[in-house]
Formats: structure tokens, C-alpha cells, sequence
């Protein structure tokens, strides 16, 4: 035991340096508005009181960037110095909006930017939808490490997809997990965004299929021999795979 704790403790000790390191302080480039300085996020707060005080709330107001402590980060972070726009709020160009350009958030998330790039995505890059569609940088209803809906993650995706929300009489249950049990919300190498490819997917929870091949027959087949062939919601099969009203089986 004696020569355990050293290691023990070398471990803790690391563990607590990581984490509080990881606390401190991100290196987030500036965001250049041309005769503009950065203004505190407090002078922000006469025309959007509201964004300001949930903002404080949220994970982004814990950013700190090294070497602009004093530069009153805070909006400034993602929507560049504020002077000028304090000036004249409604002259275009003089603040930026993330909604219009998402290399402002791919400056930190940079591996999310690598999932918009592969050959299935939302299409965010194409500027047909943005991130703050699905997230909330300022909301107070936001979950804290992904800025979606507190209330519940698939009520993001039933924004623009409200025919997989049901209810149906027979329910995945897959569907109570939420949405990202089997599909990467910003990129995939699979279609229609599936963590994984096929029957490999289905698998994953419903690997009795394979466990117990005598208990499912359909036609003169069973699950031993289809499921190497294709996907399980083939035309054949379990279409209805996010709920069916006519078949417990999933089926339309």
C-alpha cells in the first residue's frame, strides 16, 4: 500500500493542475472591426439587458483570453470590439453576428469545423442553417456544456424535423436516449448523419438478434443471414425506425 500512494498521489496532483489550467484561460484570437476597441460587457447591457444578464450564466461568459484581460471580453468574444457600434448601433458592420458568418465560432471549435467538412452534414458551411439554430449562446434555458435545450436535447432537432417527434402508439425507445444515440449532429461518414453504418448501428443495443437466430424468422430467412446483406430499416423491414401507430415491430 506504501508504495501505491506515491503514484496516487502524483496522479491527483496532475488531475488538479489539469483541471484548474483548463479553468484560466483559452486563447481566442480577436476579431478585427477596423478603429474599433473592446468595450466592457456591462455598457452592453442598456439596449440588451436581457442576452446580458443570461449570458452571464452561460459557459462562454467563463472564457478568459490570454494577454486581453483588459480588453472587457465578454460579448466582444464573439462579436468583436463594440465601440463603434455603441456609437451607432444600427450601422451595419460595425458589430459581427455569428448567425451570418460561423468561422466566428469554428475560431474555438475547431473540431466541429472538421465535422462540417465531411461528405454528410448539416449544412452550415453553405450557410443554409447556422449554429446558433441549434444552440444558444445566450439562453438561460441551455444545457451548459452543449448551449442546446435544457428541457430536452430532441426538442433542437424536432425544430426542423417535427415528423419524427410522435407521438406514436409504439415508440423506439432508442428515441427516449435522444437523437445523437444514433445519429453525429454535425457530420458523419454515414448517411443521414448514423454513427455507424448498416445493421452495425441496430447492433449496437440489439445484439440479440444475432445472439439467438432461431427466435426471428421472416420468410424462409432469419436474422443471421440478412443482417450481414443490409440495414435493418431496408424497404423489407423496420422502416418506421424512429416510431410506428400500426406495428410494435417498427414497421409502416
Amino acid at each position: 500500500m506504501m508504495r501505491v500512494w506515491p503514484y496516487f498521489a502524483l496522479i491527483l496532483t496532475l488531475g488538479t493542475i489539469s483541471c484548474a489550467v483548463y479553468q484560466k484561460t483559452s486563447v481566442v484570437p480577436s476579431l478585427d472591426i477596423p478603429g474599433a476597441k473592446y468595450v466592457e460587457t456591462r455598457l452592453c447591457a442598456p439596449c440588451h439587458r436581457e442576452r446580458v444578464e443570461f449570458f452571464e450564466g452561460t459557459t462562454h461568459a467563463r472564457i478568459s483570453a490570454k494577454g486581453m484581460e483588459k480588453e472587457g471580453l465578454g460579448c466582444g468574444i464573439c462579436h468583436g470590439p463594440g465601440s463603434l457600434h455603441m456609437e451607432n448601433e444600427h450601422e451595419p458592420g460595425l458589430i459581427i453576428n455569428p448567425n451570418k458568418n460561423p468561422e466566428v465560432c469554428f475560431r474555438c471549435h475547431l473540431d466541429k469545423k472538421a465535422e462540417f467538412r465531411l461528405q454528410y452534414h448539416h449544412p452550415v458551411i453553405e450557410g443554409l442553417v447556422s449554429c446558433s439554430g441549434c444552440h444558444d449562446p445566450h439562453g438561460s434555458e441551455a444545457r451548459a456544456w452543449t448551449l442546446t435545450s435544457f428541457s430536452d436535447t430532441n426538442e433542437v432537432c424536432f425544430k426542423c424535423h417535427p415528423e419524427q417527434r410522435g407521438p406514436f402508439v409504439f415508440e423506439h425507445d432508442a428515441m427516449r436516449e435522444g437523437c445523437t444515440i444514433c445519429h453525429k449532429v454535425h457530420g458523419s461518414v454515414n448517411d443521414k448523419l448514423l454513427i455507424a453504418r448498416d445493421s452495425n448501428l441496430c447492433l449496437r443495443c440489439h445484439f440479440q438478434t444475432q445472439t439467438d437466430p432461431n427466435r426471428f424468422w421472416i420468410g424462409d430467412s432469419d436474422h443471421d443471414a440478412r443482417l450481414p446483406r443490409g440495414s435493418c430499416f431496408s424497404a423489407a423491414c423496420h422502416t418506421a425506425v424512429h416510431g410506428s401507430n400500426f406495428d410494435d415491430h417498427l414497421r409502416y
